[in-house]
């Protein structure tokens, strides 16, 4: 029997449409993580919350530990897809598997790392990189980023959802390339790379 459980809060009814989709995906992608990621023990909690949805996707994750998650709907949004699902529990199951070994990391380095190892784990199953896997990695960025790298006290908001001079998703998309060359280098899958060392990564495909 699985302990991947989940539950729908919906005490307003605001989900009742979605309830089809989300079992879909749920029966579709749970067999899966079981046997690469060896996933086990995860509540995954989905909620009515436009302000934390991608608008792009009308859906949004967020992977707080190890043995939680969250998905996030705009129930009124018309972006919603059984893919767009699909890729968010794909992309936060990874999440929590790494946060128990080796942890999602503390420093811009080590989040680019498990940022791009889950957009990749989601190209792995879906077919292609998320969209915020693929923006324009400007060479202005591309050096402040270097510089920073093995910062502590690095602004995640900035560095991943935007802000001053960085572009939105840059994170993403600087640790999905990163995450890929060392993929394609060394002939692994993310899905067996779940636990794998940021500074591993990072020692051998960015410097």
């Amino acid at each position: 029997m699985s302990t991947i459980k989940h539950y729908i809060a919906n005490s307003t009814g605001e989900l009742d449409n979605l309830v089809e989709m989300i079992n879909k995906s749920l029966n579709k992608v749970i067999p899966i993580v079981e046997k690469e990621l060896k996933a086990e023990k995860i509540d995954v909690i989905f909620i009515s919350a436009a302000a934390l949805a991608i608008p792009e996707y009308g859906i949004g994750g967020n992977s707080p530990g190890p043995n939680h998650l969250y998905v996030s709907f705009d129930p009124n949004s018309d972006k919603i897809t059984q893919d767009g699902l699909n890729e968010t529990l794909f992309h936060e199951i990874h999440h929590c598997m790494r946060w128990r070994n080796p942890g999602y990391g503390e420093t811009l380095g080590e989040a680019m790392i498990s940022e791009g190892m889950a957009c990749l784990y989601e190209e792995e199953h879906c077919g292609k990189a998320p969209i915020y896997a693929k923006i324009s990695l400007e060479a202005d960025q591309l050096t402040k980023a270097k510089k920073l790298i093995n910062s502590k006290t690095y602004n995640h908001g900035e560095w991943f959802f935007g802000a001053k001079n960085i572009d939105r998703w840059f994170g993403y998309s600087l640790g999905y390339k990163i995450c890929k060359d060392h993929s394609i280098s060394t002939g692994k899958k993310a899905s067996e790379l779940v636990h794998i060392s940021a500074q591993e990564i990072l020692s051998s495909s960015y410097k």
